[in-house]
């Protein structure tokens, strides 16, 4: 199976949680890092952004990544990591319960990588032709709509399921969904099938300011390294 490089991000220092910051912020993701042009079409708007680091990211947010342009973010309630490729379009929904998010990326079209270590709240990521739900697990969707669907597990399990059946796929498995009414097809991944997706990650650190209800603002410290 092929190696699949992955950010890990720790939490150097904080003054509250996480979770406690999300309860009084519209925030539900941080940009992480960012290559190429990629565009955010808030909830609302019609005009894009151009997305940074650090910028943060709201419930019906619409990425957009150009040509060798990619971007990675991660919600704020758990370790919950999202890496969306080149040419891709993905919309984030992420309704707010208590001290979790209730998480589900759809897919226009594209890639997108998901890594789940610490799950608080459910996490799915929906296509036009099916749903992955996602159970700690690392695991890529590709959408085409000439094609369909596909998805491949390198990590944990996701059930895919949509009108015509569910399947549960494990680690080396891949998932096909030519359509929502086509029923998923489970098999083995051949090695280097799994796709790709570029990016250009260094080490460094990254701070956060967050202001919750009663106006005290907080400091959060993220410490992103590339690991093989």
């Amino acid at each position: 199976m092929k190696r699949i490089k992955t950010i890990s991000v720790l939490i150097t220092a904080a003054i509250l949680s996480l979770a406690s910051l999300a309860e009084g912020a519209e925030t539900v993701a941080v940009v992480l890092k960012v290559q190429g042009s990629v565009l955010v079409t808030s909830s609302g708007e019609t005009s894009p952004k151009s997305v940074q680091r650090g910028s943060r990211l709201a419930e019906g947010d619409k990425l957009v990544t150009g040509l060798k342009s990619f971007v990675a973010f991660r919600f704020i309630d758990d370790a919950s990591l999202v890496r969306i490729g080149a040419s891709s379009t993905c919309t984030i929904q992420g309704q707010k319960e208590a001290n979790r998010i209730m998480k589900n990326i759809v897919v226009e079209a594209g890639t997108i990588l998901t890594r789940i270590t610490q799950q608080k709240g459910t996490f799915q990521v929906a296509t036009p032709t099916s749903v992955a739900s996602v159970k700690g697990t690392e695991f890529m969707t590709a959408y085409q709509q000439t094609r369909g669907s596909d998805y491949y597990c390198n990590q944990g399990s996701v059930e895919v399921s949509n009108n015509a059946g569910v399947v549960m796929m494990n680690a080396g498995y891949a998932v096909h969904v030519a359509s929502k009414d086509a029923e998923p097809i489970l098999r083995k991944m051949q090695p280097g099938e799994m796709p790709s997706i570029e990016e250009d990650l260094e080490e460094d650190e990254l701070e956060l300011e967050f202001e919750n209800d009663a106006g005290q603002k907080k400091y959060l410290r993220f410490k992103v390294k590339k690991t093989e």
